[in-house]
C-alpha cells in the first residue's frame, strides 16, 4: 500500500501525534495517554510503519561528531544548464561527504545542507568546488550559517 493515501482513523492519529511528540514513549505510555490498552496500541503502530505513515530515523549528533555549523545553500541554475541540475547535485554529494541533503526544486533551484566543522572549511571547500567545475551554470547563490547547538536537536517535527 505504499504510496497510496492513506486515511488515518481518530485512534490512529493520537497515537501518531504521540510518536511524533515522543519517540521514547513506550506502547504503555501511549496506550495510558490515549485511552487504550497496550496491545491496541501496539497494533496500531505496527500498521503505521507497515503503511508507510511513518519512518523510524536516526539523525547524527553533528557537534559531537566537531560540527558546529550548517550551510544552507540556494543555488539558481542558469537558464542554459537546467539540464545539468541533476549532474551538478551528483557533484555536490561526490565532493561533499558531510553533505545531508541535497535537491532539486521546481523552479531550477539546488537546495543543499551541509555541516562543517567551521565556516573557514566550508570556505575553502566552496572555492575548491567552484575552481573544480566552474560557475559558467551559476546564476545566483545564497548561503546561511546556522551555528549547530551542542544538544544535537538537529530536527524537530512539533506536529502534523
Amino acid at each position: 500500500m505504499e504510496g497510496c493515501p492513506v486515511s488515518l482513523k481518530q485512534n490512529e492519529q493520537k497515537v501518531l501525534k504521540l510518536l511524533t511528540e515522543n519517540k521514547d514513549y513506550s506502547f504503555r505510555e501511549i496506550a495510558k495517554l490515549v485511552g487504550l490498552n497496550e496491545v491496541s496500541v501496539r497494533r496500531i503502530c505496527n500498521k503505521l510503519k507497515l503503511d508507510g505513515v511513518f519512518h523510524t530515523v536516526n539523525i547524527p549528533n553533528f557537534p559531537a561528531l566537531g560540527y558546529n555549523v550548517l550551510m544552507m545553500q540556494r543555488i539558481r541554475v542558469s537558464g542554459s544548464h537546467l539540464i545539468e541540475t541533476k549532474s551538478i547535485i551528483g557533484n555536490v554529494l561526490k565532493e561533499w561527504p558531510n553533505c545531508i541533503d541535497c535537491h532539486e526544486t521546481y523552479d531550477g533551484k539546488i537546495i543543499a545542507r551541509s555541516v562543517w566543522r567551521n565556516a573557514e572549511d566550508f570556505k575553502e571547500a566552496h572555492a575548491g568546488f567552484y575552481k573544480k567545475f566552474g560557475t559558467g551554470w551559476l546564476e545566483h547563490e545564497e548561503i546561511d550559517m546556522v551555528p549547530l547547538e551542542g544538544n544535537g536537536a538537529f530536527m524537530r517535527i512539533q506536529d502534523f
